[in-house]
């Protein structure tokens, strides 16, 4: 074959047996017996001459181990997998913590996402010739003394699942990303139990050590994931700045006021109408009645001055709509009549001749208007005023939302009041301010009790972070502003009818904002949306991260990230004939082989439901395939263990 073929164009003999371990057997047993077969009485006259031809076939010998030794690597990790072990202060190693912290060279700002290498159009061939092969690949001969290794790593291997020989295509190593890569989100796609939250609770680390802050909205309080987080925090000397909100232990809970900061008060109604799910059809009347009435009762309370709680909305839509709109109405008339407007009310309400105060209110008002008029006062009155039958039907759908978000324990969790005169040690949370001094909060859904609250949770908290990301985006201040990673795992429940998280993740790189968001298929997000909003979703996560996955849907769209590649095959010919035209003896025979080359698809759709526990293949935003390996992160240092940075400082 010409020289100038490329030489994923070739097809390579991996999987043949390693012929180069017999012949350095053979010269190895030559050597050993050399001494022996030398004449009893010229031994010590040909010593040197003896001890020179061993040399020589030892070195034979070695060199023939050393031209095997490739081969014999990758059948042996063809058949065997095992869990790989990193402690935390590797990893502070290898992100150059210390460099970041103690010298003052040029910061690189990199980070480990674990062992492995880059998917190429050889390891795509290597991959194909290994699917042609049986199930128990019976062709790859190992060398007789590794086979007892290979059967003492079998239990380990079987335990981690899948097809071991997918990573043995190529020869890994340690792989890092720039921080800039992380900008275009990620997003990580995986079945239960494939090594998910592992990978998760890495990139939380590796943000900490960037010195980011971090947001981590967890479905199932993962204990591991927490401690970890929070015992890096307290080596970093940051510990402090450590909070977690769990409804499910209220009394040590953190507290986080959910409504706080927006732009406009439109924002308020944007985020909690679409929490009564369906924007079309039957349900679209209900959802533009409810965004109404919240815009209404938030313009009121601002407009009085009050906080904007989901307690106060709840009670406000449930029974007080009415006396939230005479404080209105009362506070309008002080502004624009003065003092005393009581004594001129009254008068005015004598000759309107109406029992009802709050639409005498309304009719003098009416009058008021030419001169003064006031849109909070209108949609107050408009809303106050609204035919109690028809509103009753109408608010039927937003009333659990409300009650689910305020039933105790979440009325104090998620709508604390800020009363310095009450005695109450756990903290408030402001997300703008733990933004710009650093730090974490940890919010445990506990979604498996409650699914329903826990994803209307998910949608509030986003939303409070695409109002920050959009200050930020607006502020004008050159002051250098902190870095944010938000991660979200079971991110389909946080997605249904939820434009924040969409606007993060389509403009949140200009307020410094990453995210890395999980789940289990594509399926999912189709599920909670529709085809088009999970296409989007897809198109804004510019790293994309799969590990073992059984979804049809979710193996095309890894396979398409990974295009398609020139794969090499054999054609073998084989003809047989007989003639009795000139002779009954007479007969022929033909074989004959052809290489061709065939567009394949670069990693076969099959292997996604193959991949070991802890494995997993990716599509990053600087243009790299990778597959790559996972290690368990282990941190067995003291509870008290400090960087040398603290204690200095």
């Amino acid at each position: 074959m010409s020289n100038n073929v490329p030489s994923h164009a070739k097809m390579e003999h991996l999987f043949r047996p390693a012929y180069e371990v017999k012949i350095a057997t053979v010269w190895l047993m030559a050597a050993a017996a050399t001494p022996f077969m030398t004449d009893v009485g010229l031994v010590f006259s040909s010593l040197t001459a003896t001890g020179l031809i061993v040399g020589g076939m030892s070195m034979v010998s070695a060199l023939y181990i050393y031209d095997a030794k490739p081969i014999i690597l990758k059948q042996f990790r063809l058949t065997t997998n095992r869990k790989i072990f990193m402690s935390v202060a590797k990893l502070r190693k290898i992100n150059q913590l210390s460099r970041r912290h103690l010298t003052k060279r040029k910061d690189k700002r990199e980070v480990y996402i674990g062992n492995g290498f880059e998917w190429g159009a050889e390891h795509a061939q290597r991959a194909y010739q290994v699917l042609d092969m049986d199930s128990q690949l019976s062709e790859v001969k190992l060398p007789i003394l590794l086979k007892p290794i290979v059967k003492l790593m079998s239990k380990e291997t079987k335990k981690l699942g899948g097809s071991p020989w997918i990573h043995g295509m190529g020869e890994e190593k340690p792989i890092k990303i720039v921080e800039d890569t992380l900008y275009g989100h990620a997003f990580i796609a995986g079945n239960v139990g494939t090594g998910k939250t592992t990978l998760l609770r890495m990139m939380s680390i590796n943000a900490l050590h960037l010195g980011n802050v971090l947001i981590v909205l967890d479905p199932k309080n993962d204990r591991d994931w927490k401690n970890s987080i929070k015992k890096e925090m307290d080596y970093l000397g940051i510990g402090d700045q450590f909070y977690h909100l769990h409804p499910s232990k209220p009394s040590t809970s953190a507290r986080l006021p959910l409504l706080k900061h927006f732009t406009r008060v439109t924002e308020v109604a944007d985020r909690i109408a679409p929490l009564m799910g369906g924007a079309g059809g039957n349900s679209k009347p209900f959802q533009d009645f409810a965004y109404e009435i919240i815009y209404h009762t938030a313009n009121a309370l601002q407009f009085l001055g009050e906080p904007i709680r989901l307690t106060t909305i709840q009670s406000v839509i449930s029974s007080e709509r009415r006396s939230l709109a005479m404080r209105v109405f009362k506070k309008y008339f002080t502004l624009t009549l003065g003092e005393g407007w009581e004594a001129i009310l009254y008068k005015e309400m004598k000759k309107i001749g109406s029992a009802d105060e709050l639409e005498a209110m309304f009719i003098y008002y009416n009058v008021l208007k030419k001169t003064n008029p006031n849109s909070v006062v209108e949609g107050m009155a408009q809303f106050a005023l609204h035919d109690a039958s028809h509103y009753a039907k109408m608010v039927v759908t937003l009333r659990p939302v409300l009650t689910a978000l305020t039933a105790d324990p979440l009325n104090e969790l998620l709508s604390p009041i800020d009363d310095p005169t009450i005695d109450d040690p756990r903290p408030i949370v402001d997300l703008k301010s733990l933004m710009e001094k650093g730090g974490c909060i940890y919010i445990s859904l506990d979604s498996l009790t409650d699914a329903q609250s826990a994803g209307y949770i998910s949608r509030l908290v986003l939303g409070e972070i695409a109002a920050v990301a959009g200050a930020r985006y607006n502020d004008d201040d050159d002051s250098e502003v902190r870095r944010v990673t938000i991660c979200n795992d079971e991110v389909h429940a946080s997605l249904e009818n939820n434009n924040a998280l969409l606007n993060i993740l389509a403009q949140g790189r200009a307020a410094l904002m990453q995210m890395v968001l999980a789940t289990q298929t594509v399926s999912d997000l189709e599920s909670k949306t529709d085809p088009a909003t999970a296409k989007r979703f897809l198109g804004l996560c510019n790293n994309f991260i799969s590990m073992r996955t059984t979804d049809p849907a979710t193996k095309e769209y890894v396979s398409e990230q990974f295009s398609k590649t020139s794969v090499s095959q054999v054609q073998s010919q084989v003809g047989t004939g007989s003639s009795t035209g000139h002779s009954m003896l007479e007969f022929s025979s033909s074989y004959g082989e052809r290489l061709m080359k065939t567009r394949e698809n670069a990693f076969p759709e099959e292997l996604l439901g193959q991949l070991p526990i802890l494995q997993y293949v990716a599509r990053l935003a600087d243009g790299r395939r990778i597959k790559m390996r996972l290690p368990i992160l282990l941190n067995n240092e003291p509870s008290t263990s400090r960087a040398p940075w603290v204690s200095e400082i």
